[in-house]
Formats: structure tokens, sequence, C-alpha cells
């Protein structure tokens, strides 16, 4: 039985992908893979027996995934799994945002003892707690992934008007889009009059910080921003100094940070998006397949260091090699294959932006020494057998 090491706990369901073949461990000397949540790996040595890491979950900032590309670590994640986890909390915050729900409920809290005296304290003080309905206001989503397209639909549904932007629009993207959201030709012109904004894009260097003081005077007087994708996507100075000038009424954060904290008209969520039972049993088994795809068929899907690369087996054996450099070198592994004396019955190369996959099936089984031979092509940085 193969062990695969978690890092975190890890949903039970898991075991109904590895069934009697492989073992969830808390500690092993030769794991074949890992299993991470939110574990930070940055400093992390995998054994040398690790052939591939599984986030259960979207997010990986908290892997190395480019060193580990170098090092023939395929690194994968759940993309899509928990979407419906993080679509109720942002529906969720867009309510919070519209009413005062959180300062209500903690001044009812306060009137505890006063036994006859709540009721008619309540119908006094309520007014404090005024707020506004959701409906018909325009919202804008920035970025249709697996969780932004499932809020544009949500709210398209709960009546509000959507306009949305992502940076491609694929037709099979459009079709799955409810035919009321409005698509914007760019991230300002998106922002353009909007009450809400809902931010589901990762965090890159041309995502740091998209909402500031520029992007945030395009939106109406009093608008809310609803945060569930990365901290980072944020100036919080300026959405601090919105908030004083009343630009904006709110800003909720799914992942809370020392400056957000105790400022009036921000809610800190304790990074919830991804917290419940189903959300974290789906990522589980999602991450689970692909480990267990890749170690026993060399099939790469949902990788995020490596392209993607699947084929059907056929032969006497498969031969994975991956590779560090974006063209893959897969005349050079044939050839050592060929040297190696045996013939390719079918193959698949795949190139990515910085590293590239090869799956090639051969008529016979071969020994370590093909191995070897594979490693010390330049460009190489892992082969294996199956």
């Amino acid at each position: 039985m193969k062990e695969v090491l978690r890092l975190n706990p890890i949903s039970p369901l898991i075991d109904t992908v590895f069934g009697d073949k492989y073992k969830l461990v808390a500690e092993s000397e030769a794991p074949v893979g890992i299993m991470v949540r939110s574990f930070k790996m940055h400093d992390y040595e995998p054994a040398k027996s690790v052939l591939c890491v599984g986030r259960a979950g979207a997010g990986v900032n908290n892997i190395p995934c480019d060193k580990y590309a170098d090092e023939g670590i395929v690194v994968f994640n759940a993309p899509g799994a928990n979407a419906n986890a993080v679509k109720e909390l942002v529906i969720l915050s867009l309510l919070l945002c519209g009413r005062k729900i959180i300062p209500g409920i903690a001044w009812t809290q306060s009137l505890k003892g006063k036994g006859d005296e709540v009721g008619p304290a309540v119908e006094k003080g309520k007014k404090d707690f005024v707020g506004g309905e959701i409906f018909g206001k325009r919202i804008g989503i920035y970025g249709l992934g697996a969780i932004g397209k499932l809020v544009a639909n949500a709210c398209a549904a709960l009546g509000m008007e959507v306009v949305a932007y992502n940076r491609t629009v694929r037709e099979e993207l459009k079709k799955e889009l409810d035919p009321r959201i409005k698509l914007a030709g760019s991230f300002e012109e998106m922002l353009e009059g909007c009450d809400y904004v809902s931010l589901h894009v990762a965090l890159k260097d041309n995502t740091r910080e998209c909402i500031n003081a520029s992007t945030i005077a395009k939106l109406n007087d009093g608008a809310s921003i609803v945060n569930a994708a990365r901290g980072e996507l944020v100036n919080v100075a300026d959405v601090k100094a919105a908030l004083a000038s009343g630009k904006l009424n709110r800003y909720v954060v799914d992942f809370p940070s020392d400056d957000v904290l105790g400022v009036d008209g921000i809610i800190p969520i304790p990074h919830l998006g991804a917290s419940t039972p189903e959300a974290e049993d789906n990522c589980a088994v999602m991450a689970g397949k692909e480990l267990v795809d890749f170690v026993e068929n060399g099939n790469i899907v949902n990788s995020v260091n490596y392209p993607d690369v699947s084929m059907e087996k056929s032969g006497a054996q498969r031969v994975v090699v991956l590779m560090n450099v974006a063209e893959p070198k897969c005349d050079e592994v044939k050839a050592a294959i060929a040297k190696a004396g045996a013939k390719v019955v079918n193959s698949s190369c795949k190139s990515g932006k910085a590293t590239s996959a090869a799956l090639i099936d051969i008529d016979k089984k071969a020994d370590e020494s093909l191995v070897s031979a594979l490693e010390a092509i330049d460009g190489v940085a892992r082969a294996r057998l199956i």
C-alpha cells in the first residue's frame, strides 16, 4: 500500500478514492504524494519519493509551485470544488453590506436582562440599524472563474444589475451565464457606477491592489466591496480613507490582517469561504483523484505548475517525462527511447508557460537505465516508468 502524507486534516471521504491502494498518513519516510490545505510549504522539504502535491482547495499561495516544478513535482489543485461554498458566503456578505445586521445583533444582545423592556426597546432602537436592499443595485463581478460565474448568476437571480469583467471570455462561458449579465470590456469600465463589487481573480502582478483610490473613485458614493479572493487585491489604506469619507459604505474581507481589524465599516470574516463540510469533501475527493491518476497513469489534470496532459494507456509500459522548459524536448526523449531498444506506440507532448510534459507508451518493458538516460537530457526534471 502506497502512503500519502497529509500536512493538514483532510476529509475522510478521500478514502473512497484511495481504497486499499493508498493510505493517508500523518508521518511517512517515503510517501508517493502529499495532500495539503493551508500548511505553508515554502520552507518544507518533501521527501525524494514525492511525485506530486494535491492541494485540497483552489489557492496555491502556500506552495512553492515553481520550485517544485524544477524538482519534477507536480502540484494539483481543486478548482471549482469549493465554488458553491464561497458563492454563498459572498451573497451573505452582500446582505451584510446592505443592512446593518451585525451591529444590530450586537446591540440587541446588550438588552439581555431588561425583561419586558426588550420589546419596546427594540421597536425604538431599530431605526439606528436601517439598511438598504440589494435588489436593483448594480454589482461588478471581477473574474468569471468557477466562483465568479456562480456569484454573477446568483446576483442576477436576486434581481441585481450585474456587469462582469473577465480577461478572456470563451463562448462556452457565455452559455453558462445568465443572459441578463452584461460583459464589460475592461476592469475600469466594469466599475463605473457600481453599488457593489465582488472580487474573484487570482493574485498576480496585474491584479495586486486593483482596488485603490483611483478605482474606488469610479464607484457610486456609498458603494461596498466584497473580497473573498485574496487580501492583497485591495489597498487597505485607500479603502479606509474611502470609508472615512463616506465614498464606501462597507468592505467585507475573508482574509483578515491586522490593518483591517477594529475599523468601522470593515467586516473581517475569518477565512470561511471554503470552510464547509461539503466543500472540504469535494476538494479532498477531486485532489485525491488527480493524485491517483498521476501516480498510476502519469495523467496530469488541474496542475498549476505543469501543462495538463492525458492519454489512454497502450503498449507494454508508459514513460512519464517532466521538463522544466517550455518547449518539450520530445525528439530527444524519443531518441533515447529508441536507443534503449524500445518503440513508441503512442505519445502526447504538451507545453506550458515555463514547463512541459510528455506521456509516451512503448512496446516493451524498459529498466531504470532509460530513466537515467532521460534525466540526463538538458531540461528534463524527472522521468519515471509506469
